[in-house]
């Protein structure tokens, strides 16, 4: 019977001498240095774990030596009990698991981590103690204009000089009709910016990290100029108003009433002697946090806001709706249909142009030029104080001689409702004429 012949390739023998050359260095010795597709790593247990970690030196007689003199250094830290799992391998995806093994924190380095995929963690958190309204905002702004900018930026890189830029490409972008961002939503920008940035530097202990919004001075907007209406400019002006929307506009120089409040206002929140401001509708979604703590407030019921919304009662009484002030289709007024119809009955009206929120302006003015107290003013515009009062409408103040609304309702009366020859009825026609008192000023 002939006996098979073992034949041993060349090829063979000397790759099984290469590596008992390679192994040489880890004979004797704990641990070992290996290779693995052209690169190094290192074997050797910590904490009862096998740990297996690349070099990133490339598989050569040469690393092999240093590499096991580093593993020499890591096995010499292990018996006194110095050694710290982050410090050597600083870039592991395993330095939490160890860290909590040796009771731990991992203190994240700034260069890991990018904007964006702190922004989701940080979203996930957040995000369910907001408000309707702020999900939107912080949503609007992060998709349009944060992460596009941020997304790949790690927050080593968050300095003042990135912020400057970011600064000057907010103040560089066009829309619509070659507009620019205003101030105003420039620095709406910056705040989750800030926000975000200030809960990462935080959270992860950067404090060698200068705050990188120090210095930053963001645009000021310009000023507004208030516009009020006279009582003659308004009286035309209610001419061009559609029937259904007259008492949205009537209550609104009564009241002084943000837009915001009056398209929010229920009938629950009024009774026989007040209006209770309580909640505000932005973008269609109900807000029960109003601008300021002083904004939730009551307004006492004048005899003329009594009439306007009676005469709103009935023009909505099949509507069965909780809202005082409708469209025509029953729903709650939306904002920015009620000032496209503002627009255009301006334009019908050939008065010179104001906005819409000049009905504010306009009962603030007309308060005070009928001799009402600042204060009483203040309270029924929401205001913190009567600051802002005087430094808005302090050239209407003749005198401070009524603190109730009795001068504003005794002069609406005689000058309008006496001298016009009008009823509280007719609603339509209830702003006659006086002189032309209202000059124009400057407000925030």
């Amino acid at each position: 019977m002939q006996q098979a012949k073992i034949v041993e390739f060349p090829h063979y023998r000397e790759q099984q001498k290469k590596t008992k050359e390679r192994d040489r260095i880890n004979v004797g010795k704990k641990g070992r240095v290996y290779g693995r597709s052209g690169k190094l790593w290192v074997d050797f247990r910590y904490c009862d774990r096998r740990v297996r970690e690349p070099s990133g030196l490339s598989d050569t007689p040469a690393n092999r030596t240093v590499l096991r003199k580093q593993l020499d250094l890591i096995l010499a830290e292990l018996e006194n009990g110095t050694f710290i799992f982050e410090k050597r391998f600083p870039h592991s995806s395993k330095r939490e698991f160890f860290a909590s093994l040796e009771g731990r924190t991992v203190k994240t380095n700034p260069k890991e981590v990018r904007f964006g995929d702190y922004f989701k963690k940080w979203w996930k958190e957040m995000e369910p103690g907001m408000s309707a309204s702020q999900i939107r905002d912080y949503v609007c702004t992060l998709d349009n204009h944060l992460l596009p900018y941020f997304k790949d930026i790690p927050f080593a890189e968050f300095n003042q000089v990135l912020m400057k830029r970011f600064l000057a490409h907010l103040k560089s972008k066009r829309f619509g009709d070659d507009k620019a961002l205003s101030a105003k939503r420039i620095q709406n920008i910056f705040i989750p910016l800030r926000v975000i940035t200030k809960d990462a530097l935080q959270e992860h202990g950067w404090t060698e990290l200068a705050y990188p919004f120090s210095g930053i001075k963001l645009p000021k907007g310009t000023k507004m100029r208030i516009s009020p209406f006279s009582f003659r400019e308004w009286k035309a002006l209610m001419t061009f108003i559609p029937q259904w929307y007259r008492p949205y506009f009537e209550f609104a120089v009564q009241t002084g009433l943000r837009p915001s409040e009056q398209v929010a206002l229920k009938w629950t929140s009024i009774d026989s002697r007040f209006i209770y401001i309580e909640s505000s509708r932005v973008r269609n979604l109900e807000k029960s946090s109003l601008k300021t703590a002083e904004s939730r407030r009551a307004i006492a019921i004048r005899p003329v806001m009594a009439g306007i919304l009676e005469a709103q009662k009935k023009l909505t009484a099949n509507q069965q709706s909780p809202y005082v002030f409708l469209n025509r289709d029953g729903r709650p007024i939306l904002q920015d249909k009620l000032r496209e119809l503002w627009e255009r009955v301006m334009k019908k009206s050939e008065l010179p142009y104001r906005r819409m929120y000049e009905t504010r302006h306009t009962f603030a003015s007309w308060a005070l030029a009928a001799g009402e107290s600042p204060e009483w003013v203040a309270r029924t515009l929401g205001h913190v104080n009567t600051s802002m009062v005087f430094k808005t409408y302090g050239r209407y103040i003749p005198n401070l001689t009524r603190q109730d609304g009795s001068a504003f309702e005794r002069q609406f009366n005689e000058e309008v409702l006496q001298g016009d020859g009008a009823t509280e009825s007719d609603l339509g026609t209830i702003l006659g004429t006086i002189a032309d008192f209202v000059p124009r000023t400057t407000a925030n």
